[in-house]
């Protein structure tokens, strides 16, 4: 903002014209984490949210939720918790907004990254009526947490911290805001005709008449030029917050933390808010981490370190510390897969036996956060993108006991629950297709809840021309520490195929320290193991992407021909660390071998390789299927549940919205508008979807309540 001064800057310039040695051989896994962005800095103070502050990260994809949290260097994703309470998860790591670690990283302490929230307004609710708040109205701040995760244990002299902070705002002194003037208007200002070195000009106008400028040189009615005069002084709004030290906890490893939590993956904190001085319109906490990295002569170790899991953060009114239910069925973990042994295959290859290729049941995680039992009925939905194949499979209610202490919904000994439903169909077969994909929508619900229970999982599967053991989200990174070391992923397929190339995904290290060359081979397969040597790309270097979750494409100078068992994976020429992703929450230990003593032996490293073989002749990828099914746009809507108006905040601009009630029935249609009206519809469970005029499309679920 622009603000007069009431003090004189003296300014003396005048212009003229326009302006006047290597270990034992040996499997090492480091840790991993994709480019993300920083944003912006916020420099002055956000608009405030009133109590309840919730989020659960579960409507979130790689950043938090910009309405709620004014950093985004945390990495929204359910990859690294490990058995959350329900969907996604903040993991705090130590890469920087480039996913490189942080160039100050050191072994000792250091902060790494932030979770701080929006400004809360503290002081007053507002509904059902305003009034102010103290401490008497037991306001607590809960949140769960879980350390290492599936990712890499912080250790003693890590911590994760707590602090609640609160802002005084100030006027901060920016720049001086100049304006171009003639030397003809200065003397039609002045009514002079002749300035001397020395004479004060004064400036005038819509300026700040307290500034003025020295003239240097002397001045006449025929002198050319132009002055650039001082005309306001720039200021900015500031908040400087103060920040207070509420909680923390040193870092362990899981093992370790679960001994001392009974058994439980996530523990739950209570923070009960009674100092005075917290009760302001100005109030923020916030989440960090301290981190080291390892220190070690091999600076290709020297990766992503010290993971730390937070989840169904809370703020609110009228709780105790036993306030530890919430009316929820929920989903969590992570998406079910169809495949019996990849995260994705080749269509060209399904077709061959696509009995073999189906798992029989899906594993899904269902939790009830509630303090009682509720009846969860369940049923998915699989729909052909495009047109075409359509089939829903409905279970039988059954009753999911609270997660605090029975977990997750267990599967009976025989037949199939929400928590493994059979697979219901094979994937349609079409020949004259290359590649499908298939959106899969999970639901649970408890109707008979007041307000009801619900929760919805929806992603795509696709078949194209690539096989992937792993779910796209590296937690660790790979190699060996022998130069010569070898490793490598085994592939069973049904048929004649070729091999184009393949997809390899690479973390960072500190300075990038693992960028030494490789070679990639395929071997022939020798009695369940790499046998003969078939084909070799030398003299490659990893290479890193700038969007997150994307491989680097590595093109064969040839297409290498299979018809059955083969090998792809990377022989190191140097001892360092070649840092290649490890998907850590899928298992598919059995399917890696190494060898760093010229014998091959299967991996003691449970995890999948990031190592994606491409077929066919032609390089083609679909549409990326390791999100939701939604954009990666986050939209907000409220109240939820709602009675009349439904609000909408996000910066759609134009599109269409229809609304869907359980069934899939839509019942309301419309253009796209930020308030909806939703009077006229029954309580329930509904669904929006949101199409923008730029293809976007948005999905949200919420609840009418009268």
């Amino acid at each position: 903002m622009n603000m007069k001064t009431n003090f004189k800057v003296l300014v003396l310039a005048l212009a003229f014209g326009l302006f006047a040695t290597p270990a034992t051989a040996q499997e090492i896994l480091t840790n991993f984490r994709t480019t993300t962005e920083k944003a912006p800095v916020n420099r002055g103070v956000a608009e405030a949210r009133f109590l309840p502050f919730f989020d659960d990260f579960s409507q979130s994809i790689l950043y938090p939720d910009s309405t709620k949290w004014t950093d985004n260097n945390v990495l929204v994703n359910d990859g690294f918790p490990l058995c959350p309470p329900n969907r996604n998860g903040a993991t705090f790591d130590v890469l920087d907004a480039n996913g490189k670690v942080y160039e100050y990283a050191i072994s000792n302490a250091f902060v790494a990254e932030y979770l701080t929230s929006a400004r809360i307004r503290l002081d007053s609710i507002m509904e059902p009526d305003p009034r102010a708040l103290t401490p008497a109205d037991s306001v607590y701040l809960s949140f769960y947490y879980q350390p290492q995760g599936n990712g890499n244990a912080p250790e003693g002299q890590d911590s994760l911290v707590l602090q609640f902070g609160i802002t005084t705002e100030r006027q901060e002194f920016l720049y001086l805001d100049y304006q171009n003037v003639t030397i003809a208007e200065i003397f039609e200002q002045m009514q002079v005709d002749t300035l001397f070195p020395g004479d004060t000009v004064w400036a005038w106008g819509d300026c700040n008449p307290d500034l003025y400028f020295l003239i240097t040189d002397t001045l006449t009615s025929i002198t050319q030029g132009m002055i650039s005069m001082p005309c306001d002084s720039v200021f900015a709004t500031v908040a400087d917050t103060t920040w207070y030290h509420i909680w923390s906890v040193p870092g362990q490893k899981l093992e370790t933390f679960m001994g001392e939590n009974d058994g439980q993956y996530f523990k739950q904190v209570m923070i009960p808010i009674t100092d005075l001085k917290f009760f302001k319109d100005n109030f923020y906490f916030r989440f960090y981490n301290y981190a080291s990295i390892v220190n070690s002569s091999l600076p290709a170790e020297r990766s992503n370190e010290d993971n730390w899991n937070i989840d169904f953060v809370y703020l609110n009114i009228h709780r105790t510390v036993n306030d530890t239910d919430y009316p929820m069925l929920t989903f969590s973990g992570k998406r079910p897969s169809f495949f019996n042994r990849y995260q994705a295959i080749p269509y060209r290859q399904y077709r061959v036996n696509p009995n073999s290729a189906m798992r029989e049941n899906l594993d899904v995680d269902i939790a009830n956060l509630d303090g009682i039992d509720h009846e969860a009925h369940y049923y998915y939905k699989v729909q052909k993108i495009g047109g075409g194949q359509h089939y829903t499979r409905t279970l039988e209610p059954v009753t999911v006991q609270p997660y605090k202490t029975n977990g997750y919904l267990q599967c009976p000994e025989y037949g199939e629950s929400p928590a493994c439903p059979y697979v219901g169909e094979l994937f349609a077969l079409n020949m004259w297709y290359d590649s499908v994909s298939y959106q899969i929508s999970h639901y649970v619900y408890d109707s008979t809840a007041n307000p009801p229970l619900t929760d919805s999982m929806i992603y795509r599967v696709g078949m194209y021309n690539y096989y992937a053991y792993d779910d796209g989200t590296p937690e660790l990174g790979y190699g060996v520490s022998n130069a010569g070391g070898k490793f490598a992923v085994r592939f069973d397929i049904g048929d004649y195929d070729t091999i184009q190339g393949v997809q390899l995904l690479f973390n960072h290290t500190l300075k990038d320290a693992n960028e030494k060359y490789f070679d990639i081979v395929i071997w022939k397969d020798e009695n369940g193991k790499p046998g003969e040597e078939l084909y070799r790309l030398s003299g490659q270097r990893p290479q890193w992407q700038e969007q997150i979750y994307r491989f680097t494409y590595y093109k064969f100078d040839q297409l290498v021909t299979t018809t059955s068992t083969f090998y792809i994976g990377i022989e190191q020429s140097h001892s360092s660390l070649i840092n290649i992703g490890l998907d850590t929450s899928t298992d598919n230990m059995g399917y890696n071998f190494v060898n760093t003593n010229g014998s091959w032996q299967q991996s003691n490293m449970p995890g999948s390789l990031m190592i994606r073989p491409v077929m066919g002749p032609s390089y083609y990828i679909g549409v990326d299927e390791n999100g939701s099914s939604t954009s990666s746009g986050t939209l907000a809507i409220y109240p939820n549940p709602v009675s009349n108006t439904l609000h909408i905040e996000n910066e759609i601009q134009s599109g269409q919205v229809s609304i869907y009630d359980l069934t899939g029935r839509k019942v309301l249609q419309g253009e796209y508008q930020p308030n909806i009206s939703v009077s006229q519809l029954n309580n329930g469970l509904y669904f929006i979807q949101i199409v923008t005029d730029e293809g976007q499309v948005i999905n949200q679920k919420f609840i009418i309540s009268k």
